[in-house]
This record gives structure tokens, sequence and C-alpha cells, in this order.
């Protein structure tokens, strides 16, 4: 609409200047004579009045709603805290400020709850003093906790790597872990971490698979417009923000079950119309088999960074 505007306006002031002058007035008042060159006059006026009404009287078309990706995933972190309080597998402090715990620090409490609960015979539940800035976690009950604090260090640090800081404090019979998160800022990818383990552990599937279906859908965006008004982090026409990964989890359990292989599962996971339930044929459509081949490239790249349901064996 504005540049119809903008051409109107353009060709109006270029007939004024014509008109200005003698010369331009001459050719104006000979061609206005033919009947012809009315009749085109009057149709482009008839045109571009049409057109100008037809935007005008149009309804805009509503933006989609767009989702607040930071706050959908503070709001997830501090419900995963709390389901670790639920479960009797940690205490949160009374003075502990969940909603401004920091995903790099709450995604890795289940690690290192896992590993507290390993390498120590007996465990008493570890209480969650701070989560901001610094993860702690006060440890009582235990009057000597050097080997095992030691083991404790080594096995987190094997886990989370280089980017953790990692030190245990002990004081009678209280023992604090305090670790420090010393890398990057987290982006998309890594906060969908957990969500997808959680939703792949609940539905029994391959969190790697779903990892990778995220990463070449939608680079892992929760407000991607897809094609046919499909939205999200699938791309799907239900579910918003973290939603759609318990959705993928169901229809990627189901289809790995009545999928010939793994790559016919990845196909159907978006089937066509035509394809539906003929395995075969999406490999003749080249640009889906292209898709696919991504996909596959990318699930041996997540499994090896963790992307698993292996459960971790008991340190010695």
């Amino acid at each position: 609409m504005n540049l119809i505007l903008l051409w109107a306006s353009i060709a109006f002031i270029w007939l004024i200047c014509i008109c200005m002058t003698k010369k331009g007035r001459a050719v104006i008042r000979i061609l206005w004579r033919s009947i012809k060159v009315k009749l085109v006059i009057i149709a482009c006026a008839l045109g571009i009045a049409a057109i100008t009404t037809a935007y005008a009287t149009h309804p805009e078309e509503e933006p989609r709603p767009t989702i607040n990706e930071q706050a959908e995933y503070q709001k997830y972190t501090t419900s995963a805290i709390q389901k670790l309080c639920d479960r009797g597998e940690l205490i949160i402090d009374m003075n502990c400020d969940l909603d401004s715990a920091a995903a790099e620090l709450a995604y890795i409490l289940p690690t290192v709850i896992n590993n507290y609960n390993l390498v120590v015979t007996r465990p008493t539940t570890p209480i969650l003093e701070k989560i901001k800035d610094t993860l702690q976690i006060k440890m009582i009950g235990y009057k000597k906790f050097r080997n095992r604090g030691i083991r404790l260090t080594k096995a987190l640090q094997r886990d989370l790597g280089i980017r953790y800081d990692i030190e245990i404090i002990s004081e009678d019979t209280e023992h604090t872990l305090k670790i420090t998160y010393n890398g990057k800022r987290w982006d998309s990818e890594h906060l969908c971490n957990l969500p997808i383990l959680e939703a792949c552990l609940r539905e029994r599937t391959d969190p790697a698979v779903l990892m990778s279906i995220i990463h070449h859908t939608s680079g892992f965006q929760m407000n991607y417009q897809g094609k046919n008004n499909t939205s999200g982090l699938l791309a799907l026409n239900t579910g918003k923000g973290l939603e759609q990964i318990d959705i993928g989890a169901r229809r990627l359990k189901r289809i790995l079950a009545t999928s010939p292989t793994l790559a016919d599962a990845i196909a159907q996971f978006y089937p066509d119309a035509e394809h539906r339930n003929r395995f075969e044929n999406w490999r003749k459509d080249p640009q889906k088999h292209y898709w696919v081949g991504q996909v596959l490239t990318d699930i041996q790249y997540y499994r090896s960074n963790g992307m698993t349901l292996t459960k971790r064996k008991r340190v010695e």
C-alpha cells in the first residue's frame, strides 16, 4: 500500500512539473483530445482508487502472539528444582530464591545429586542454599568427608567439564559444595536439553533423535513460524513453548514403534499426505531425503554429548 501511494505521488508531482511549462501544457492539450488517452487516464485513476479503497477497508491481519522465551525457560527452571524437592531428593532452604535461579546451575542439579548418591554410601538429603550466581549445597551428618569429597569433586568435574569450578568446604559435620559456572551464557539449544531429557524419559524414547529433529526444524526457536500455520519448536499446529516437546516425545515414541528403520521414523515425523504410511516414497523427495540425512548425522553428536537415558553406575 505504501509503495502504491509513493508511486502515485511521484506521478502526480511529475504531472505538475510538466504543466508548469508551455511545451508540457501544449502536449497535454494534444493528448487530451484523444479519446483513448482519456480512457487510459480514467482507467488508471479508477484502478488506483480501487486498490486504495481495498487496502483501506481490508482488516489488518493480527500479528501472531510471541512467546517470551526467557520467561518460559525461567518458569521451567523453577519448576524443575521444585520437582526435585517434591520427590524428596533435595531440601530447599527458605532463603533460597528459586525465581532467579540460573539455568546453567539448575540444569546440573540432577547430575550433582546423582553423583552425590553414587559416591556416598548412606547419603543424607542435600540442602539447596543458593542457586543464582553460585550453586551452593549443604551436606550434613558426616564427621569425615575428605575422601568422599575428593571422589565427588572428580566425578562432578568429569561430568560437568572445565567450565565449572567445584569446591567443597568442610566445617565439623557440615560440608558445603560450591559450584560456579564460568562459561558463556547458554543459548536456546542448551536450555532445551533438560526439558527434552525429561519428556523422553517419561515416554522411554530417544532424546538425541528429538533433539536433532528440533535443531533441523526450528533451530530451537519457540517463535519459529512454519508452513500451513504451524509454529513453535517443532513447527506443530498444537502446543505452545515447551509444550511441544512433550507432544514431540509422544509422537516420536509412536513412530519409532511402527517404522522399519530410524530414517523412516524421522521421515514420518512430518508425513506428507501422499507419502503417509508409504516408507519407500520419501526417499524419492530430494528435499526430504536431505533433511532426514541431516537429522541422522546430528543424532550421534547429541548422544556423545549426554543426550541419552543410560544411567551411571556407582562410583567406587
